[in-house]
């Protein structure tokens, strides 16, 4: 299948009046990438396809594998979710997905509705201050659970994301997936703060050394991707994403940027052997793992240094958000 982002969208559609047929749904969209235009990385690409349901869904994601080089990651919501348009105006996900995607379904209307509701002022300053500081302040809640959890690893990603997310929300749609870097660098340009990308490099142990075992990681991550994926139930370790991952990963390294490769191979690789260790099945993975995090200065040891260094992080972000409200005029 030659994949282009007009064939994806039709794919997108076509599941969607296929699920409609059998099941609750009413209105479906797609975002991220595709609806961006800019789907393809390493020639491989993902349609993000949200399936809006009358009730409660079973599930909330799924992948659909469509060839060797494309997939459907399908999210389920229900449609309560969008009772309150003029709300998610101000969420810091839903809010920006629901300001420009593609609609593929929506025979009623429902979702013609919603975005109404929520487009209407949706790029307000003070709305995009809001925005930014519900990120912020998720960030903050991650990074004061830290503490002596041993599960730290994926709640200090998880809060340095939402600190980064926190700043390029004020000039576009947060950063995600494997352009979070590329994204990011150019939404802190963007802003006039390099601080703000070079601050979230330097939270993940990237820095300009470029020393980082890029091919042995890669192949590491690639074992534990296919193990996890064979005892997992998460569908964000579904098989078709490992090759949807690796091609991006190549492109990025060929492109001369490895050190966008590092925050979404961390994240897939620690993901990956979360699910490992919870079927006893990462103890062959695990020297890999240890010498990567100790490379990056991700490890146990260092727990207590790094939450410092977001706490820091956190507290600047705040500033860039009010010193760029005010010049808004929010």
């Amino acid at each position: 299948m030659r994949i282009t982002r007009e064939k994806l969208i039709e794919l997108a559609r076509t599941e969607a009046e296929r699920r409609a047929a059998r099941e609750d749904v009413i209105s479906a969209y797609v975002i991220g990438s595709v609806a961006s235009g800019e789907p393809l990385l390493g020639g491989s690409a993902d349609v993000d396809l949200i399936l809006i349901h009358v009730a409660a869904p079973p599930i909330e994601r799924e992948m659909v594998a469509l060839s060797a080089d494309a997939h459907l990651d399908i999210g389920h919501h229900a449609r309560a979710l969008y009772a309150q348009p003029r709300q998610l105006r101000i969420h810091p996900w839903l809010g920006p997905a629901i300001s420009n995607p593609v609609f593929v379904f929506d025979p009623q209307h429902f979702f013609e509705w919603a975005q109404a509701g929520t487009r209407g002022q949706f790029h307000r300053p003070d709305h995009a201050r809001q925005r930014a500081r519900n990120f912020l302040s998720s960030a903050r809640q991650a990074q004061t659970e830290l503490g002596e959890n041993p599960g730290w690893l994926p709640l200090y990603l998880r809060a340095v994301q939402q600190a980064a997310n926190a700043a390029a929300c004020l000039t576009g749609l947060p950063v995600s997936g494997r352009r979070t870097v590329l994204e990011l660098e150019r939404r802190a340009q963007a802003l006039g703060r390099p601080e703000v990308f070079t601050g979230f490099l330097r939270l993940i142990g990237v820095d300009d050394s470029g020393g980082w075992s890029l091919p042995d990681w890669l192949t590491a991550w690639a074992r534990a991707f296919d193990d996890a994926a064979g005892v997992s139930s998460d569908p964000r370790l579904h098989p078709c994403r490992q090759a949807y991952y690796r091609t991006g990963f190549q492109a990025l390294a060929e492109a001369g940027r490895p050190d966008a490769v590092i925050w979404p191979l961390l994240i897939v690789w620690e993901r990956a052997m979360t699910a490992l260790e919870s079927h006893g099945r990462s103890e062959s993975h695990g020297s890999a793992w240890s010498a990567a995090r100790q490379q990056l200065d991700l490890t146990d040891a260092s727990r207590k240094a790094r939450s410092e260094d977001l706490d820091v992080y956190l507290d600047h972000i705040e500033v860039v958000i009010e010193d760029w409200a005010e010049k808004a005029g929010a």
